[in-house]
C-alpha cells in the first residue's frame, strides 16, 4: 500500500514537473516568441493579445498556477491559430494514435509471440536464427526507412491501399519494427522458463509439448512480459509520431509536429505534456502488472 502511494506521489510530481517544463519553454525561447509567431505565421491577432492568451504579461509562477487550476477545470488553453479549445482538439487526435497503437498491438503481438515461442521450443534450430535475424533487422531498420518502402510496395506497385490517410500501412510499420523486439524478449525469457526443473519433469510424465511451453515457459514469465509492454508505451508513441508523419496520419505526433512548424504554443504544450503523461502512465501500469501478475501453478 506503501509503495503503491510512494509511486503515486512520485508520478503526481513528475507530471508537475513536466506541466512546468512545458510552460517554461516560450519564455526560455531567445528573442521575443511574440515577435517570433506574428512573422512566421503573419497572424492578424493583436499582440496584446495574444500577449494575454500566453500569460506573457504576467510572471512565471504566478502565470503557472494559473495555467495549473484551468488545466485541472480541463481547459488547456485556446489555439493561436484556429481558436478552439486545445483539450478537445489533443482529444481526437489522441483517438487517432490510440487506434493506429492498438492496430500496432493486433498485428504485431500475435507474430512476436508464434515466432519467440517456437524459437524458445526449438532452440539452435533454423526458426530460432530466423527469430534472432528478425529481431536484428527490426531493431536496425527505423520507421523512416521501413515506411516507404512500404508505401513503394502496396501503394504504387501494388495499389491496394492509399498512401496517405489509411491506418494499415503506418500500423504495419510498427507492428514490424516492435515485433522483433519482443520476439526476441518473449524468445528468451520462455528459454529460461523452459531450463527450470519443473518443464523438465512435466516433459517426464508425458505432458504435451504445447502445454509444458505455455504452462512452464510462458505463464511463469507473463508478468514481466506484460511489464515490458507497459514499459514500452513510450517507445510506441515515439515511434507512432514518426510514423504519423511519414503516412499523414492524423494523430498526436502529426499535431505537435504540425503546430511547432506553425508556432501555436498552447498546442505544444498541451500535447507535449500529455505525451508525457501516456508514457508515465506506461509505466506505471507495467510496474503495477509486474507486481500484481503472478505465475499459475500447477
Amino acid at each position: 500500500m506503501i509503495s503503491t502511494a510512494a509511486r503515486l506521489l512520485s508520478a503526481v510530481l513528475i507530471l508537475l514537473v513536466i506541466f512546468a517544463a512545458t510552460r517554461a519553454i516560450i519564455r526560455a525561447l531567445p528573442g521575443d516568441p511574440l515577435n517570433t509567431l506574428i512573422a512566421e505565421t503573419g497572424t492578424t491577432i493583436d499582440r496584446n493579445v495574444l500577449n494575454r492568451a500566453l500569460r506573457l504579461d504576467e510572471p512565471f509562477l504566478p502565470a503557472l498556477m494559473g495555467d495549473l487550476r484551468a488545466a485541472l477545470r480541463g481547459d488547456l488553453g485556446t489555439s493561436i491559430l484556429s481558436q478552439r479549445p486545445v483539450a478537445p482538439v489533443v482529444a481526437e487526435r489522441f483517438v487517432n494514435t490510440l487506434i493506429l497503437s492498438s492496430l500496432t498491438l493486433l498485428m504485431g503481438f500475435p507474430i512476436s509471440l508464434l515466432l519467440g515461442l517456437l524459437a524458445a521450443n526449438h532452440p539452435r534450430s533454423a526458426i530460432d536464427r530466423i527469430c534472432t535475424l528478425y529481431g536484428a533487422l527490426c531493431a536496425a531498420l527505423p520507421a523512416p526507412w521501413i515506411g516507404p518502402l512500404l508505401m513503394l510496395c502496396f501503394s504504387v506497385w501494388l495499389p491496394i491501399f492509399p498512401i496517405s490517410g489509411s491506418v494499415f500501412l503506418p500500423a504495419l510499420t510498427l507492428a514490424l519494427i516492435f515485433s522483433g523486439l519482443w520476439a526476441r524478449l518473449i524468445r528468451s525469457r520462455v528459454r529460461e522458463s523452459l531450463l527450470n526443473g519443473s518443464a523438465r519433469g512435466a516433459r517426464a510424465r508425458g505432458l504435451p509439448e504445447w502445454r509444458v511451453l505455455f504452462k512452464y515457459g510462458l505463464i511463469p514469465v507473463s508478468g514481466s512480459l506484460l511489464a515490458y509492454l507497459g514499459t514500452q508505451t513510450g517507445h510506441l508513441l515515439a515511434g507512432a509520431f514518426v510514423t504519423e508523419i511519414i503516412f499523414d496520419w492524423r494523430g498526436m505526433g502529426h499535431l505537435l509536429v504540425s503546430s511547432v512548424l506553425r508556432r501555436d504554443y498552447p498546442v505544444i504544450e498541451a500535447t507535449a505534456f500529455f505525451s508525457a503523461a501516456l508514457c508515465l502512465l506506461g509505466n506505471w501500469w507495467g510496474d503495477f502488472l509486474q507486481n500484481r501478475v503472478t505465475p499459475w501453478k500447477e
